[in-house]
Parts: structure tokens; C-alpha cells; sequence
């Protein structure tokens, strides 16, 4: 073992030693493939660009874990894929971008290393995703101008459509930028930007050091750390009453939502994205965590704890403040982040004696705000910023401006909304079905259950056959592209789609796929197709129209 760990190297590398002769990176076959969306891919961007404008000397990327031989540079990367292909992604659009055909070969070093007999360098580009991927990865990305021309990613599927998807938006951004700001950002990421590189000689090492750095289970955590600082400063007298207390509240959340309720408590008091660790920054922004120990405990976890509790008790919810603000607290809890929370906790945790309309009231208006920028694909220094000026309006800090933007939406806010809405939504993959729950709950007077089973289906088939009722229905295909992943041609099930049932004529669907086993459907947005004669062109457009009239009236929008 001694042998082994002597063998490690850990060190801080700038992104111009990352991508150098020094590494020949090469993501094993074994590797998931590249998972990062568009919103992780941009918000690396926007952090990058942000720390430049801000002057920070340092900008920390993470750390990667390699299988790495001392003085040799083959890297077979067990840990750190996703930064590395975006990173490169990045770093081939500015390449491309540039208009100085010098520049532009100059630029190529950081993706495609050269061959140099002197050194014993072989022609290869630095970073090799897996086999499968990585012919696609140079054709579109490494090749010099590769993302002058990206293809289309719906064509593509998997990990290459991430890849397409994500280049198609950091190129979109970074074509933003001017000539002068593009050459600043490429000499901040290789001058200013690091990694720790951690690097074993063996496949057990990493996995070893992997599992170190991304510790789960029992090991500590960051409120762990916080409990003991606090625990010291209560002193012997309180230390075991606190403890007890802490612990009740960890037990009644769980482990990883108690880090989770850490999180957004200092959400509450920071009110911006944050940049350090949860250990170090609470302390330092939590104003109340630095007084008496017993009253943070009394005053601020406790209180906040129970605010978290009461969320995930839905009928709670409804007994206290009425049911359209259970339904508009169910739809916040599908949202596929948890940056709304803050401002609900807050507002719970401010709420005076016999507040419950005002509590409700604020409710129903945040759901309102926070779909908006979910559907509409805000990324998070945007969400974070509005979420802000949300508290920023019940609850004001000392010195701080009147914020720009709150919970109101504005005349061109709305529109933006109602347009996304109007959009091909199914293609916004976790945003269509909270929608399509919302809009079912707002067509119902009974309410249906949504659990993991149910799924959602396309009336019209995304693909036809020649020949079919489908194809005599819709014979241009330029109409079946505009109504397919619509809002009007989409419909619940409650049992898992069955491929062969999906070209069905809209006849049969009806009678053997779009009912459950007692005849009917519970969904209301199911029941309404059932009572069409034929499913045209006509009758989505009018769908279409009552569907989104009936989303209007829940989330109060105008159209301009």
C-alpha cells in the first residue's frame, strides 16, 4: 500500500500544461458516455466569462482522476470526462470563430497535438472519447472549422446528440462576444484556469481516489463540519441538548436533504450563486450560524426544517392554505432543480400569526414565476438573480437597490412564456410533463394521480408509415413537424408506451391504447381525444388554442 500511495501525484495544473504534450487523455470504453447538457455546458461558460470580467486571478475548474503512468502522458480519465469534452468543445469554437487564419492554427495546439520526432510526440488530438464517439467527436468538434458547420442534433441521439446540442449553444454565445473578447477569454482559461490533476499508476488507485473525492453514505459531510463548529462554541452546558436537537432534524430530512436545507439557507442569506464550499461560505454569509448557538438552532434550523417538512406534505399544504396552492406547491416539487426553494422556505420562515392568505397568495404568484423560467429554460445565474429580487421584495436587505425584476412578469415576459408553451414542448424533455400534469390538474374537478408509470404519448405518430390513415390525415410533412411534439397532440397513458401501438389508425388507439383497464381514462387531457371523431390538422389547431387559453388562465398570462 505504502508503495502504491508514493506513487500518486496530485498537483494544480493550468489549462495550457492540461492540454499539452504532457497528456495524451483517452476516455476508456468502460466510461458512461458525455452526459452534460446545454444548461451544465452554458453555466461553465457564463461562470468562466463572469470570473474573467470580475479580474479573478485564479478560476478552480475541479479535479480530474487519471490512470497515469509517472512521466509518460497516455491519461485514461476514470474521473473529469464531462469538463474535458466541454472544455474542449469551448476551446474548438474559439479556434473556429477567430478571422486570423494564424490565430486559428495557433489555437489548434490545445485540441490536436502535432507530431515531433524530436520529442517523440505522435500525431493525435488530446482528448479521445470513447470508441464509439470519438470518429463523430473530431469530425464535428477537433478538425480545424468543425463548428463552422455542426449537424442537426434531433438526427442524433445519445451522447453525440449532447455533444451537437451543446456546441450549437456555447457557439451561439460565443459568437456574442467580439474579436477582442474572445482572444481575452482563450488567454484566461489557458492562463488563469486550473484543475487538480490526480494521478495513479493503477485502475484500483483511481477507482480508490474516486470514491475518496466523491464520498457517499457515512462519510462526512459539510453540515457535519458545521455541527461541530457550532457544538464547540455551545459549550459543554448546551453541546448535548444541541445535538440532540440537530440530530432530530437530520433524522426527520435524511442526511442529504439536511445538506440540501445548509444550501438553501445560505441561498437565503447570500442571494447569489455560490462560489466557495457549503463548510466555509455558511459561516461567513449565515449571520445567524456566528451568534448564540441555541438560538440559530431555535431561531433559523428549526423553524426552517419545519418549512421544509411541511412542502412535502401536500395535504398539509391544502388544510393550511387551501387547494390551489397545494396544487401550485405539487407543481414547484416537479420542477427538475430546486433553486425555487429559498424564496418558499423564506417567505414560510418570515410568515407572521394568520398569514395564511398572504402565505397562499404568494404561493399561486411564485409558481407562476418559477414556470416561467423553467419552461423558457433560464440558466441558473438567471434563476438564481430573479429568485433573489423574488426576497429581495418581501424581505429587503440594508443597502441593497429595489430589484429590477421579481415576481411580476412583464407584458414581454408573458408573451415569451406563452410562446414557449405554444412551442414543440415534448422536445424539452423534463419540462413537458410537469406542464402536462399542470394542465391536466387545471382541466380536472377530481384530480388524477401522476406516478412514475404514467407516460406520454403522441396522438399523431412521430413517425408514419406510407400508406397509413396517418399518412392520408397528414400528407405534408411540413404539418406532421408542426403538430407532432405539440401540446395539442400529446396525451397521458397509464401504462408503458408499446411501440407496435403507436401507428395504429386513430380509431384503434382510442379503443384498445388510450383507455385504462376499466374503459376509462382518468386524464382529462386523454378524455378529450377520446370524444373526437377525427384527429386533423383543424381540430389540433383548436385544441392547441383551448389548451394554452386554459394554461393562460392558471398562470394569469396576456398575450401582447
Amino acid at each position: 500500500m505504502t508503495q502504491q500511495l508514493s506513487l500518486i501525484e496530485a498537483h494544480e495544473s493550468r489549462l495550457n500544461q492540461i492540454f499539452s504534450d504532457d497528456y495524451e487523455f483517452e476516455i476508456p470504453s468502460y466510461q458512461r458516455p458525455y452526459a452534460w447538457e446545454e444548461q451544465q455546458a452554458l453555466e461553465l461558460l457564463t461562470d468562466l466569462i463572469e470570473a474573467m470580467d470580475n479580474g479573478d486571478d485564479v478560476y478552480f475548474l475541479g479535479s480530474i482522476v487519471l490512470i497515469k503512468e509517472p512521466h509518460k502522458p497516455l491519461s485514461r480519465v476514470v474521473d473529469g470526462q464531462q469538463r474535458l469534452t466541454t472544455l474542449t468543445i469551448i476551446l474548438s469554437i474559439l479556434r473556429d470563430l477567430t478571422s486570423d487564419p494564424e490565430v486559428r492554427g495557433t489555437r489548434r495546439v490545445y485540441v490536436y497535438q502535432k507530431a515531433n520526432p524530436d520529442s517523440g510526440a505522435a500525431e493525435r488530438f488530446r482528448l479521445l472519447l470513447r470508441q464509439r464517439d470519438r470518429a463523430f467527436f473530431q469530425k464535428y468538434i477537433q478538425n480545424p472549422d468543425a463548428t463552422n458547420a455542426l449537424p442537426d442534433p434531433e438526427l442524433l441521439d445519445g451522447s453525440q446528440q449532447n455533444v451537437a446540442r451543446n456546441a450549437i449553444r456555447l457557439r451561439s454565445e460565443l459568437a456574442k462576444l467580439n474579436e477582442d473578447r474572445r482572444n481575452k477569454l482563450v488567454a484566461y482559461l489557458i492562463q488563469r484556469c486550473y484543475l487538480v490533476v490526480v494521478a495513479v499508476p493503477t485502475a484500483e488507485a483511481a477507482r480508490r481516489i474516486f470514491t475518496v473525492l466523491n464520498a457517499r453514505g457515512l462519510d462526512l459531510t459539510a453540515t457535519d463540519i458545521l455541527k461541530a463548529n457550532l457544538l464547540e462554541r455551545a459549550g459543554p452546558i448546551h453541546e448535548k441538548d444541541l445535538a440532540e436537537r440537530w440530530e432530530t432534524a437530520e433524522l426527520a430530512l435524511g442526511r442529504d436533504r439536511m445538506v440540501e436545507l445548509f444550501g438553501h439557507i445560505r441561498t437565503m442569506f447570500e442571494r447569489e450563486k455560490p462560489r466557495i464550499a457549503l463548510e466555509t461560505g455558511f459561516p461567513r454569509f449565515v449571520s445567524t450560524f456566528n451568534g448564540n448557538a441555541e438560538k440559530f438552532v431555535s431561531d433559523t434550523l428549526e423553524p426552517i426544517a419545519d418549512a421544509m417538512l411541511l412542502l412535502g406534505e401536500n395535504t398539509a399544504i391544502k388544510k393550511q392554505f387551501g387547494e390551489e396552492a397545494a396544487k401550485a406547491v405539487r407543481s414547484l416539487e416537479r420542477i427538475d432543480h430546486k433553486d425555487w426553494m429559498p424564496p418558499v422556505l423564506l417567505r414560510l420562515w418570515k410568515r407572521e400569526k394568520n398569514d395564511q392568505a398572504g402565505i397562499a397568495k404568494f404561493f399561486i404568484d411564485f409558481e407562476r414565476v418559477a414556470y416561467f423560467l423553467f419552461v423558457t429554460r433560464a440558466d441558473i445565474n438567471t434563476r438564481i438573480a430573479r429568485y433573489a429580487g423574488v426576497m429581495d421584495e418581501f424581505d429587503p436587505r440594508s443597502g441593497k437597490e429595489k430589484p429590477k425584476a421579481g415576481m411580476a412578469l412583464s407584458a414581454a415576459e408573458q408573451q415569451e412564456f406563452l410562446d414557449a408553451l405554444g412551442g414543440p414542448l415534448y422536445q424539452k424533455a423534463r419540462v413537458c410533463k410537469p406542464v402536462l400534469q399542470r394542465l391536466d390538474e387545471a382541466l380536472s374537478s377530481l384530480g388524477a394521480s401522476y406516478d412514475e408509470l404514467v407516460s406520454i404519448e403522441h396522438v399523431l405518430p412521430q413517425t408514419i408509415s406510407e400508406g397509413s390513415e396517418w399518412a392520408k390525415l397528414f400528407p405534408e410533412e411540413t404539418q406532421r413537424v408542426e403538430w407532432t411534439h405539440r401540446l395539442a397532440n400529446l396525451v397521458f397513458l397509464t401504462r408503458r408506451i408499446n411501440t407496435r401501438a403507436s401507428n395504429w389508425d386513430f380509431e384503434r388507439k382510442k379503443k384498445e391504447y388510450f383507455v385504462s383497464k376499466d374503459g376509462v381514462s382518468p386524464f382529462p387531457l386523454t378524455q378529450g381525444v377520446l370524444q373526437v371523431g377525427s384527429w386533423t390538422a383543424e381540430h389540433l389547431a383548436q385544441r392547441q388554442t383551448t389548451l394554452i387559453k386554459k394554461l393562460a388562465e392558471v398562470w394569469r398570462l396576456q398575450e401582447t
